[in-house]
Order: C-alpha cells, then sequence, then structure tokens
C-alpha cells in the first residue's frame, strides 16, 4: 500500500510545520497539539479528495487551526475585558478585593496595548474594542486581510506575554529595559 502524499509532507516537513505555528502559538504544547491535529484533518480530508499540493494543504490546515485557537482565546480576553469594565453596579457577590484585582488587569491590559507598535495597536483595537471584522480593519488600515491576522496574533501574543510578565513579578511593575526585551522576544516587529 502507498503511503498517503500527506503522510510522506508531514515526516518530511515536521520541523518546519511547528517552527511555522511558532508564530501563532507561544506554549510548545499547543504548537504539538496544533500540528498533530492539522495532520490528522488533512489525512482524513485526503482520504475524500485529491490533494494536489500536500505540503500547501498541510500548512493551510495547520495556519486555518492555530487562527481558530488564537480566536478562541482572544473571544475569551475580550469577554474577561467587557467582564472587568462592568457595565453596572458590582453585584453583591464580588467582593471589593475581586473589582480592584479587575480594575488592576484591565489597567495592566491597557499600558501591554499601548506598548504594540502603531499599526498593530490600530488592527489589535479595531478588532478587541470595537469588534471590526479583519475585512473591514483592512479596508481601513490598507492593508490585507493577512496582514490584519498577523497584526492581531501578535498583539494578543506580546499583550499576554507583558501581562504574564507583570502579574509574575508580583510588584505589577516592568522595567523598560525588560519591556524591551519582551517586545523583541522570539518575535518581529508588526509592520
Amino acid at each position: 500500500m502507498k503511503p498517503s502524499s500527506i503522510s510522506i509532507a508531514f515526516i518530511e516537513h515536521q520541523g518546519f510545520l511547528r517552527r511555522f505555528l511558532g508564530r501563532f502559538l507561544t506554549d510548545p504544547r499547543d504548537v504539538e497539539d496544533v500540528s498533530q491535529e492539522a495532520y490528522l484533518r488533512a489525512f482524513q480530508a485526503e482520504q475524500t479528495q485529491t490533494v494536489r499540493s500536500p505540503k500547501a494543504f498541510l500548512f493551510r490546515v495547520a495556519k486555518n487551526l492555530a487562527l481558530n485557537e488564537l480566536s478562541t482565546r482572544s473571544r475569551a480576553l475580550t469577554d474577561y475585558i467587557e467582564e472587568a469594565s462592568g457595565a453596572g453596579e458590582p453585584s453583591a457577590s464580588h467582593c471589593l478585593e475581586e473589582q480592584l484585582q479587575g480594575e488592576q488587569r484591565l489597567a495592566l491590559f491597557s499600558r501591554a496595548a499601548a506598548r504594540l507598535p502603531p499599526q498593530c495597536r490600530r488592527a489589535f483595537l479595531m478588532r478587541k474594542v470595537y469588534g471590526y471584522t479583519h475585512r473591514e480593519i483592512a479596508d481601513r488600515l490598507g492593508v490585507s486581510t493577512s496582514t490584519v491576522e498577523k497584526h492581531i496574533a501578535t498583539g494578543l501574543y506580546r499583550c499576554s506575554q507583558f501581562m504574564a510578565a507583570m502579574e509574575g513579578d508580583g510588584s505589577g511593575l516592568v522595567s523598560d529595559s525588560d519591556a524591551a526585551s519582551m517586545k523583541t522576544k522570539g518575535r518581529r516587529d508588526c509592520v
């Protein structure tokens, strides 16, 4: 029995696929999970249709899965921001300390977003705060939808890294040199 072209592409390009997914996902376990899921889905698709370019197909499936994962996390972050900013009076079940912690996290998120490069920050905030679609953002900024996706992924990554560093420090303060190292740590700047 002849091995599937998807299996061959996965074996030959496994390392490159993981590095590619590392552009979207920060946790190595997530990268591994998404690469395996991409292989399984591409393999299943190959059973029902002809795949002319197995490597390209595998990478497209992987990218879509990574973007779906980022979108899911992004919605969770947006939901958290909406809860933290609370439109009405705090409920009786929320104690003052929880409210203060929520406000501090919202302030941290605002500081993190303010540190993003200008074009990246615009795209990120248009999506997360104002709820524009990727297409609407692309039209308004005069860039491609792919560029918008990259800006949003980079914004989400940098904001979560900044917030994790700030919260892990315990003091809520990060020096400018620490912030600069987080800014360049393993990521390319937004264009």
